[in-house]
């Protein structure tokens, strides 16, 4: 036997000792990233004609886009969910942040995860991202905490990367305060918000950092502007265009940063100290193969690893709450978390 396949064979009884079985038997949620022989699924394709039939986002001013652009399709809202308001500061400003707790007659320090939303560092918020989230909450049982970082372009790199640092920092030296078991608080984020989870994991790795005990990636944005056959493949017609992917990059960074490993992510050197892993992929996505080669990446470096890709569904599905793919995608989310952190007691 290899070394590769002993690798292997150690992920994945390691994956289903701490993740256990898929939490969906959808036939399109696959290992290995790719797209599905049928095509995006159909009730994906409505919601795909319905965003094209408005002007793209990068014919206005960000800021306008933030504030009318509005998903008529978002997930079922939640009842017996507390949500708290919650200001982290920083070195030289503060950041709110939105705290969802699971309703509980427990005072025990709770497991969490910090969230950082996508949208390309431009786009994205608490608001936009409320009901998805107050779903993970309470199908997990664990504390989220959503981080409203600093968006481009009026905040550039490493803005938003500095914001992970100290609000990732402040929470893990707060857990106490806040009711957080600090040896149960894990990172997780999707697309733009999944680049500065995994960069904050990869960058605290010395003793006295703070280390989160899990992370939770959807559909991660990983080699910062360097081509890959998906980005080639989906660059039209879907929701993440090559224009408005290349329109998200000009605002947040320039040409002379883009090799930053706080960026592109596969530049960096260390991937052992990582901790173990959630990857969940899309076929139809530009960022799809990407997400594969950094499974890829940990799975060589030892670091547990599991990996679904919903083969017949685009870039940011699980957003668009009335697709049953959506449902099951949040699902199997919060079904790994709760998992996860039950192991970590």
């Amino acid at each position: 036997m290899s070394s590769d396949e002993v690798i292997k064979n150690t992920h994945n009884t390691a994956v289903n000792d701490i993740f256990g079985a898929n939490s969906s038997s959808h036939v399109n949620i696959l290992e290995t990233a790719g797209a599905a022989s049928t095509g995006v699924d159909s009730k994906g394709q409505q919601i795909l004609d319905y965003i094209h039939s408005l002007p793209p986002a990068y014919e206005f001013e960000p800021a306008y886009t933030r504030q009318y652009r509005e998903n008529p399709y978002e997930h079922d809202d939640v009842p017996n969910i507390i949500r708290e308001k919650l200001i982290i500061p920083c070195a030289n400003h503060e950041l709110t942040a939105r705290v969802y707790r699971p309703s509980s007659d427990s005072t025990a320090p709770s497991p969490a995860l910090i969230y950082f939303h996508g949208g390309g560092f431009v786009l994205g918020s608490i608001e936009s991202y409320d009901k998805l989230l107050a779903q993970l909450c309470i199908q997990s049982k664990v504390v989220v905490i959503s981080v409203d970082y600093r968006l481009a372009p009026e905040t550039v790199f490493p803005g938003a990367v500095e914001d992970t640092q100290e609000a990732v920092g402040w929470l893990a030296s707060n857990a106490s305060t806040l009711c957080l078991d600090p040896s149960r608080i894990a990172l997780g984020g999707d697309s733009a918000g999944a680049n500065l989870a995994t960069g904050y994991c990869l960058a605290n790795k010395h003793p006295d950092d703070f280390k989160p005990c899990f992370q939770l990636l959807i559909y991660p944005s990983i080699v910062g502007n360097d081509p890959t056959p998906s980005r080639e493949q989906f660059s039209e017609k879907l929701l993440l265009t090559d224009k408005l992917l290349q329109w998200f990059h000009d605002l947040y960074i320039t040409k002379e940063q883009e090799n930053d490993p706080r960026f592109n992510v596969l530049k960096a050197t260390e991937f052992k100290h990582l901790p173990a892993t959630f990857i969940l992929t899309c076929g139809f996505d530009p960022l799809r193969d990407e997400g594969q080669m950094y499974v890829d990446k940990l799975i060589e470096n030892g670091v547990t690893v599991k990996h679904s890709c919903y083969a017949d569904m685009f870039h940011a599905f699980i957003n668009f709450g009335v697709l049953q793919q959506a449902k099951d995608a949040v699902t199997e989310c919060a079904m790994i978390l709760k998992a996860v952190m039950a192991h970590s007691k």
